[in-house]
């Protein structure tokens, strides 16, 4: 009876909500009335409510696997559980089954729900690329529940129906549990083809991304071998560049009244639900941090019961507690830290594209590719670190309140003292806050000038050289990476203060707390109040209140950085654009010109038909318009505080036609072309242009770093024949055949690796093949010799020519007059600006103006050219491409990071990293013992209350203030001395590096990869690291102490130690073997992208002008996502060992609680309390641990980048270089070079067997065609090439015996391409600093080359080198100024004179003559007639010397390769085949040779 009557309460208690009395199965259970409806029909409500919807959405979209067995394995198993389910409810149904209120409709409704689950998985299954979420999340959380229910029905003591509905309900558990096995395998090896390819997050599981099992592959293929960009996966579409700049950019057009940080707003606003996407799973972490002290109370209360069954039970509940909080806190951490990483990729990629779109729409004077690159990568760097604890901010901030609540009911009214310091602490780091902005801004903008001046050195090395300026570019660039860090100093200063009120609350709030509880109790009465579990209980509290808030003074550091950064961007984005002042009335859309219009120009004399040309020269409309360019009263000028450049123009560009824009050197026919482009502002009149189908080659050839046949096909597609046809009318088929890889050959950043006419003619060659309707040339025949000048122009203006073939209206600006004849119309410039004649040559010749002044003859342009195609592809050869500088250093990824470590170190100094080592060591001890401390201070309390009260509290105190001054002495010396110690030794290693190389090293290294170590790698030595450094440093000597206070406290737990070490081995072993690749791929996967920035910035007139905007963004998108996907893996690689160490102190947390268990009564309690409170301490310890840490690893990689790349970079200089070198060396001038074989690079020689003697005093011209070697012979002698073979002396000494940096700034060079590097006037002109140059002296050198007075209006000699616009003409007078200044006997002038008009270049020929009239003068000249008046001609042909001799000797002998160069000039008709033409007509020409002397 009484069974009976047990029997009736029990079923009773099961049919209500309420928990389950003590009676019915021990109490520890859930009622059954809870289990079917909380824990069954609740989660089923939810997916049915979602389960239609699904289903129509799956079934809009395509079918996505191929037949498989495993859809007819899950619906199987759908059709058995319905079947099991419905055998389940008729049991259930049956009268003699104690059942509740709710057992027969819910278990009908999951009979109904399990085939409606059977149609879910079908369409699952067919239509979706990934495991179906919505049935594996409800049958993982359903089985949980199921197993809770079935051990509720084993339990409970009835016989028959209810032991069958038992088993029955275990073989449900069993069929959902198989089932989830099947829905959460992966589709990958069943998908179709067209959906192979998706990344393995896209087509991951719920199960698989949160345990991040899809990185296995990487992990695998990083264990394996060297990971290269292409072995990452593909990013999904979330993550397209393009996509997310297209989001941002609609976002920030909308916006309508700037404020401060609206660009900040836009962009949350654009990505609000991917940021969003991180709330739940932080908020759900910060819960279960608080379920730490609780469950720590918990157990100490626990510890000291007696053993019994209830008791028992209780500690069977705090493992799985433990469980449940340690594993909850693992995985929402990680996918928390994922999702907000997510996010902050598809912040980067959004920003980085708004910036590089905003470059491109720059005016040309505001294009600073130092600029770009500075916010590219210090201001992204500071954007991504801001955001990484973006979440932390309110996440802190509710776990701050929450610690507080609980420390109130824990301390009561003492708690208010633990809260007074952390306001303290607060509100002083707000304090810091606000000076964080502008003092980060000031030492960015200093970043800015250094990057500035080290991309300006970078794009003239060779000047540099040849001038011998190493050491004073080494001590400008280095000055200002000193300045830049003293700048520094004062932001730096902050984060270490900031550091010290961020410990402030986790040192000494314990402290101040405990004294104050300690206090009110004794005044109360109350000595022993503080016990074992009050301390270790406030104490777990105090960890959870001080955490939180050091993470919030550091997300608020971070943030606040971020948002100064926001603010740059934001002015740079707000910055004019560039604005077209042409009048778009006339305009048409652009396009290409026919392919049927244009002539193939083989090797050979090929032309034309008549009956071709006559049809080509139609155009590709059937009415062109009259004028190509209308100009109308047009005043143009860079500089609205300045005079215009160009004034009053008017004149018309027929279309069709071939005009020539002609004047003086600095008379502004640049400034009139970039006018016409539109790059030039309009100050009065206008211009009219009727068509955008534009080619634009400028003065300075412009090329991004490729194969030549890359830069000329540009960004058009490529078409063999066309391509053959350009190759020889540009004379370029003989260069490639000296090239060693042809038409393959790598051109180097801003063509490093060319000749300056080979760069030119590469530039004309691109402008030509694009089939522009309007070609403007300016100035692009000055670097070449006169015999290929002749070809390339006959070839494409001469009646036959190409851009008369295809119809093109072609504009011409030159310094020379000599192809005047052939122009239909010519504007003439004078030297300020004004046009003073225009019109036909015919007419200009006999109007007695500037034409007229040159006596210039007409020739007949008709030559034919008989037609003998060559489209032989020999010329197109692939060869294979040189190593790039960063796969070489992939080959050092796989290095320890600890000679890394220790190369830092050394370049620190060990005194000083001992220093901070102590310190650090003793700030962790004296925060970390106390957890002992306190321990002996309540056992004391206990057996003495209130008696050693002082004793305890006053050591407390002292550990408190020691080690607050250890923290702020060891970041001292770490931020303040040791960061800029280390950031000037890196930088001067790095600069010596570069300025020692070899000019090679510039030809085949890119010059954004070099420059990527200055920026990026730099940035993060100075700014992360420091940083990174010292929490790691800190933390990871906490997390050991805290393992020995655990293994104190129990024995047990530390026999576990070496299994637990072993574990995180094996992780790091795998881990550490693909996050240290992937680290070397993120950093080098961005310097294609900052070349991509810089080559743009460099080049935005000629892109403009081709109309090439889009393709140029299309190609940024493509690097911006190539360098994406190591971004974004490295993080995720990150998150994996977060949570698999949070598993790990997971499965601590459960080994000591499952002790604490299993031997109560062995353990006392304080030892309890220590070992738990050092669990939770340490999941805390290894979270930040691996935050840190992984930023360290990072940022490292720097270190590891700079070491490899001065130990891999080898210097030109050789230990036999070392000869002491006499004071007045060279006295003389005399030069001999004997047998000498130069080459580049090995077995490639450029030079072969060079035999040339000049004498002292002597004028020596040096000649040949475009690519001879005439360069060359210069660079070896200023020791630029190596020489394989043979010897120079100058003055009977050895030069392959001294310092190759004596010998050049020994020797006086003018280089072809003019040297003028960031700053002033002044030091342009003496960039050396040499004290016997007075500024008087420099203002007469200008005055000598007529520079005097443009100086002196653009500011005089302090006046930026920029703000003066010197003209490229200009340009070179301003060099030969400085070669005035220089010492020296002997001058070397490289093509000096190639951009300056007839006068100009007279000028400066009396220059020459009056200034170095007792100098050795050696000049490379592609026009042979400045150099008749010379000792000796020197004749150049691939690499060899073919003549030598006196000028006019040689122009009076037959067959004289100098005479024919010279007759080459006079008559534009020669040279036309470039050595396939005849010459007979050269055959008398002493009459001429005799008036000539």
């Amino acid at each position: 009876m009484a069974l009976q009557s047990h029997l009736s309460f029990c079923q009773q208690a099961d049919n209500s909500l309420r928990p389950i009395p003590p009676l019915c199965r021990g109490g520890f259970d859930f009622s059954l009335f809870f289990e079917e409806v909380i824990l069954g029909a609740l989660p089923l409500a939810l997916i049915v409510l979602v389960l239609p919807w699904r289903i129509w959405h799956l079934f809009q979209k395509p079918r996505k696997v191929v037949p498989s067995t495993l859809k007819y394995a899950k619906l199987s198993l759908w059709v058995c559980l319905g079947i099991v389910q419905l055998v389940l409810t008729t049991q259930w149904a049956r009268q003699s089954s104690p059942r509740t209120d709710a057992s027969i409709p819910i278990n009908a409704l999951l009979t109904f729900a399990s085939f409606l689950f059977g149609l879910l998985s079908y369409t699952e299954h067919n239509f979706s690329v990934t495991p179906s979420l919505a049935l594996n999340v409800y049958l993982f959380v359903t089985i949980l529940f199921d197993i809770a229910k079935t051990r509720t029905l084993w339990l409970r003591q009835v016989g028959g129906a209810s032991e069958t509905i038992a088993i029955i309900t275990s073989v449900v558990v069993a069929l959902k549990s198989l089932l989830l096995v099947l829905e959460a395998v992966g589709k990958r090896p069943i998908l179709r083809d067209e959906y192979r390819a998706y990344p393995p997050e896209a087509t991951a599981g719920i199960f698989n991304k949160t345990l991040f099992w899809w990185l296995k592959p990487l992990f695998q293929q990083g264990l394996t071998r060297s990971l290269v960009v292409d072995d990452l996966f593909v990013l999904d579409n979330q993550l397209s560049s393009e996509r997310l700049h297209s989001s941002l950019e609609k976002s920030w057009s909308r916006v309508t009244q700037s404020g401060p940080n609206t660009f900040l707003l836009a962009t949350i606003k654009t990505f609000k639900w991917q940021i969003c996407a991180a709330l739940p799973p932080r908020a759900l972490l910060a819960a279960l941090n608080f379920c730490q002290p609780l469950l720590l109370h918990w157990s100490l209360t626990f510890s000291v019961e007696p053993v019994t069954n209830a008791t028992n039970n209780t500690g069977y509940g705090l493992i799985g507690a433990y469980i449940l909080v340690y594993i909850g806190m693992g995985v929402t951490m990680g996918q928390q830290q994922h999702l907000t990483y997510r996010a902050i990729t598809m912040i980067r990629g959004a920003i980085i594209s708004m910036v590089y779109n905003k470059a491109c729409t720059l005016n040309l004077k505001d294009a600073d590719p130092a600029e770009s690159v500075t916010l590219m990568s210090a201001d992204i760097e500071r954007i991504v670190q801001g955001l990484q604890t973006i979440h932390e901010i309110w996440a802190n901030v509710a776990e701050i309140a929450l610690a507080v609540f609980l420390l109130e009911r824990e301390l009561g009214i003492a708690c208010v003292v633990p809260v007074g310091v952390s306001i303290v602490a607060l509100v002083g780091c707000i304090i810091m806050m606000g000076l964080v902005v502008a003092r980060q801004a000031m030492w960015l903008e200093a970043i800015e000038r250094r990057i500035s001046a080290t991309a300006s050195m970078l794009g003239s090395m060779k000047g540099i050289k040849m001038l011998g300026l190493q050491s004073s570019l080494l001590r400008l660039v280095h000055g200002l990476r000193i300045e830049e860090l003293d700048i520094s100093r004062k932001f730096r200063k902050l984060l270490v203060w900031n550091m010290a009120f961020a410990w402030l609350t986790r040192i000494f709030a314990p402290i101040f707390a405990f004294g104050a509880f300690v206090g009110i109790q004794h005044s109360r009465g109350n000595d022993s109040a503080l016990d074992t579990t009050t301390v270790y209980t406030a104490l777990s509290l105090f960890a959870l209140l001080a955490d939180p808030l050091l993470s919030l003074v550091m997300a608020l550091m971070a943030f606040a950085g971020a948002v100064g950064s926001f603010a740059r961007i934001q002015m740079f984005l707000e910055k004019d654009g560039h604005v077209d002042s042409r009048n778009p009335m006339l305009i048409r859309p652009s396009y290409s010109l026919k392919a049927q219009q244009f002539a193939f120009i083989g090797h050979s004399d090929v032309a034309l038909s008549e009956s071709g040309c006559s049809e080509a020269s139609k155009g590709s409309s059937s009415f062109p318009p009259t004028h190509m360019v209308a100009v109308k009263n047009g005043t143009f000028g860079w500089d609205a505080e300045n005079d215009a450049d160009v004034k009053n123009v008017t004149t018309t560009i027929p279309t069709g036609s071939f005009a020539m824009l002609i004047g003086p050197s600095g008379c502004g026919k640049s400034t009139l072309l970039k006018a016409i482009l539109g790059e030039v502002s309009c100050r009065k009149g206008n211009i009219q242009l009727t068509t955008e189908s534009i080619a634009y080659c400028d003065q300075s050839p412009w090329h991004m770093n490729g194969t030549i046949q890359e830069c000329i096909t540009g960004m058009s597609v490529f078409d063999k024949a066309w391509y053959t046809s350009i190759i020889n009318a540009c004379a370029l088929a003989k260069d490639f055949e000296q090239l060693p890889r042809g038409d393959e050959t790598v051109i180097g950043s801003k063509g490093n690796s060319l000749s300056g006419g080979q760069s030119q003619r590469i530039a004309i060659a691109r402008a030509v093949y694009a089939r522009k309707e309007f070609v403007i040339l300016d100035d692009v025949l000055s670097s070449l010799d006169t015999e290929t000048e002749n070809h390339v122009f006959l070839h494409l203006l001469g009646d036959h020519g190409l851009l008369r073939s295809l119809g093109a209206t072609v504009l011409l600006a030159s310094s020379s007059v000599k192809r005047v004849p052939f122009a239909d119309h010519i504007v003439v410039l004078d030297k300020h600006g004004y046009i003073t004649e225009q019109g036909s040559f015919s007419a200009l010749d006999s109007a007695g103006g500037y034409i007229s002044s040159f006596a210039l003859e007409t020739f007949d342009t008709s030559v034919k050219l008989h037609e003998k195609l060559r489209t032989d592809p020999a010329i197109v050869s692939v060869y294979p491409l040189e190593k790039n500088l960063e796969t070489e250093s992939g080959s050092h990824r796989g290095e320890g990071d600890i000679t890394v470590y220790m190369y830092y170190v050394r370049s620190i100094g060990w005194l000083s990293t001992s220093f901070f080592g102590v310190a650090i060591t003793g700030f962790v001890f004296t925060i970390s013992f106390p957890s002992i401390w306190v321990k002996w201070w309540a056992s004391s309390n206990e057996t003495h209350p209130g008696r050693y009260t002082g004793y305890y509290l006053g050591i407390y105190a002292m550990l408190g203030v020691v080690g607050l001054l250890c923290l702020i002495a060891g970041a001292w010396q770490m931020i303040i001395t040791m960061v800029p110690r280390s950031g000037e030794v890196f930088h001067k290693k790095l600069l010596k590096t570069v300025l020692s190389a070899p000019m090679l090293f510039f030809s085949v290294t890119d010059s954004g990869s070099i420059l990527n170590r200055f920026s990026q790698d730099l940035q993060l030595i100075d700014m992360e690291l420091p940083i990174a450094a010292i929490n790691t440093f800190a933390i990871f000597v906490l997390c050991l102490c805290q393992m020995v206070f655990l293994g104190i406290a129990s024995k047990y737990a530390a026999i576990s130690f070496p299994f637990v070490l072993l574990t995180v081995y094996l992780i790091q072993k795998v881990y550490l073997r693909t996050s240290r690749q992937l680290r070397f791929l993120d950093l080098e996967a961005k310097a294609p992208l900052y070349s991509h920035f810089t080559d743009t910035l460099s080049g935005l007139a000629t892109l403009r002008a081709f109309g090439w905007q889009h393709s140029l963004q299309e190609k940024h998108y493509e690097l911006l996502d190539r360098s994406q996907r190591p971004f974004y893996f490295l993080y995720a690689v990150q998150r994996w060992l977060t949570l698999t160490l949070d598993l790990v102190v997971a499965g601590i947390a459960v080994l000591l609680i499952t002790l604490v268990v299993t031997l109560r009564g062995d353990i006392s309690a304080g030892y309890v309390g220590v070992a738990l409170l050092n669990v939770i301490m340490f999941s805390q310890s290894i979270k930040l641990l691996v935050t840190f840490w992984t930023n360290l690893e990072t940022h490292i990689g720097s270190i590891q980048r700079v070491k490899t790349f001065i130990e891999t970079v080898q210097s030109e200089d050789l230990p036999t270089e070392r000869d002491p070198v006499p004071p007045k060396w060279p006295a003389e001038g005399n030069i001999e070079f004997k047998s000498l074989f130069a080459e580049y690079r090995a077995s490639e020689p450029v030079l072969s067997d060079i035999n040339l003697s000049i004498k002292a005093g002597e004028k020596v011209g040096i000649c040949g065609r475009t690519g001879s070697g005439k360069t060359s012979l210069i660079m070896s002698l200023f020791r630029m090439l190596d020489l394989r073979s043979g010897s120079i002396t100058i003055d009977g000494i050895d030069v392959t015996r001294i310092p190759r940096e004596e010998i050049r700034a020994r020797l006086n060079g003018v280089s072809q391409s003019s040297l003028l590097l960031k700053g002033s006037v002044r030091f342009n002109a003496n960039p050396i600093g040499t004290d016997t140059i007075s500024d008087q002296a420099i203002l007469d050198a200008l005055r000598t080359v007529n520079l005097h007075t443009k100086v002196l209006e653009g500011g005089g000699l302090d006046a930026d080198i920029d703000e003066v616009h010197l003209s490229h003409g200009q340009r070179q007078l301003f060099c030969l100024a400085r070669a005035i200044l220089r010492p020296g006997n002997i001058l070397v002038l490289d093509e000096a004179m190639s951009n300056v008009d007839t006068r100009t270049d007279e000028i400066m020929q009396r220059v020459i003559r009056e200034k170095f009239s007792s100098h050795t003068v050696l000049t490379v000249a592609h026009k042979p007639e400045s150099i008749l008046d010379y000792d000796k001609v020197v004749v150049l042909e691939e690499g060899r010397i073919i003549e030598t001799g006196v000028p006019y000797d040689l122009l009076s002998q037959d067959g004289s390769h100098f005479r024919r160069l010279y007759y080459a000039g006079s008559d534009p008709g020669s040279g036309f085949g470039l050595g396939y033409s005849k010459y007979e007509k050269y055959e008398n020409h002493e009459d001429q040779i005799e008036e000539i002397r």
